[in-house]
């Protein structure tokens, strides 16, 4: 089956995407590395990883006739992400879920390639919503390069993309690779604040703040907390210290963000203690639509409570001292830890020691007092 490639990028640059590619259906040697990566335990939790693996390595397994992905990216690069007052958010976490914005675009994409006369049905849609190796396809179709942070970055764009990709039967020309390289470049590796990009190319999630702050549903390991410092949400600094940085959007400073990557309401209004006192009605009313409800509410209360024990801002204590009578053990446990971190001689510590059940924030409350 056979369409104009120029035809397909046309489209594609219509619906808002800044690079087009054309490459294999399948990850190629990508595979390899993902598997060995799954049987080292670097996926931590996400255990649906594992579980959809074949599905990941081999799309025949689950869409007919694959023949070429149509590899697709977004720069998103702009301002840095924050809420009022601190407490930084991944810069693609700052809009609505892209999932939504670059789903519609891609989705658009598909029916228009239908109505060039590819079969209704026969293309595979992303982004980051079905078991793809994305990145593996972007490499394989010359969107960009693998980054020594493991992701993937353009040489005309940088590293600040977002992906989605059609899996098609159509035959379509492949692009070469993309050129450029990290070079002896370590920046990233460096810079990490966990030490989670444990290799070139190679990342142990289960130590990434992007892992620790979003997927990870329950106790941010005691040594992640502080390097974690004021990120609330997800984690830039692999991204921020890139040199290709400086060739994409994020290169402009000029503080304007394209419509569908403006900020959240909920992101422009609400403040740390805001979020560290939402309740579940606030929420639902105020955080739909966000990609920051993929942390649910209390993983993104137990994140407040540790930017605010790393901040050490004593005006936050009446809050946090409020919350260690939350009914969330894990959001207890948490603002246990702060409360040590801003003021360990807090009376409000032995008192909820006494009267706390749970076992683990027990002992985070013992471990507070210690501090003293």
């Amino acid at each position: 089956m056979r369409i104009s490639p120029a035809i397909v990028r046309e489209l594609a640059l219509e619906q808002g995407f800044d690079l087009v590619g054309f490459g294999p259906a399948d990850p190629g040697p990508h595979a390899e590395r993902f598997l060995a990566w799954l049987d080292a335990g670097r996926h931590g939790d996400m255990h649906w990883l594992a579980r959809d693996a074949d599905k990941i390595t081999r799309p025949e397994s689950w869409i007919p006739g694959p023949r070429s992905t149509i590899a697709l990216a977004r720069d998103y690069g702009g301002p840095p992400g924050a809420l009022p007052g601190g407490g930084r958010v991944a810069r693609y976490a700052m809009a609505r879920d892209y999932h939504r914005t670059l789903g519609r675009a891609t989705r658009t994409l598909r029916e228009q390639l239908e109505a060039e006369g590819v079969p209704r049905g026969a293309i595979k849609v992303g982004p980051d919503a079905v078991p793809l190796l994305e990145r593996a396809l972007a490499l394989r179709a010359g969107i960009g390069f693998l980054a020594k942070s493991a992701g993937v970055i353009s040489p005309t764009r940088g590293p600040y993309l977002l992906l989605s990709e059609l899996i098609t039967p159509l035959e379509l020309p492949f692009d070469d690779p993309a050129a450029g390289t990290c070079g002896t470049c370590t920046r990233c590796i460096e810079a990490c604040p966990t030490g989670a990009i444990v290799a070139p190319h190679e990342v142990d999630a289960r130590r990434c703040l992007s892992y620790t702050t979003i997927e990870l549903r329950g106790s941010i390991p005691a040594e992640l907390r502080e390097p974690q410092g004021d990120w609330l949400f997800g984690c830039d600094v692999c991204l921020e210290v890139c040199p290709f940085t400086g060739r994409g959007r994020a290169a402009g400073g000029t503080g304007v963000r394209p419509a569908d990557l403006r900020p959240h309401p909920a992101l422009e209004s609400y403040t740390l203690l805001g979020v560290l006192e939402l309740d579940a009605a606030a929420w639902d009313a105020d955080w739909t639509g966000t990609p920051l409800r993929r942390a649910n509410r209390n993983g993104l209360r137990r994140n407040a409570a540790v930017v605010l024990g790393n901040l050490r801002d004593e005006s936050a204590l009446p809050a946090l001292v409020r919350a260690l009578a939350d009914p969330d053990p894990l959001v207890r446990e948490h603002v246990a830890w702060a409360i040590g971190r801003v003021a360990p001689r807090e009376p409000a510590l032995e008192s909820a020691l006494g009267r706390e059940t749970d076992s683990t924030v027990r002992r985070a409350l013992r471990d507070a007092l210690e501090r003293r």
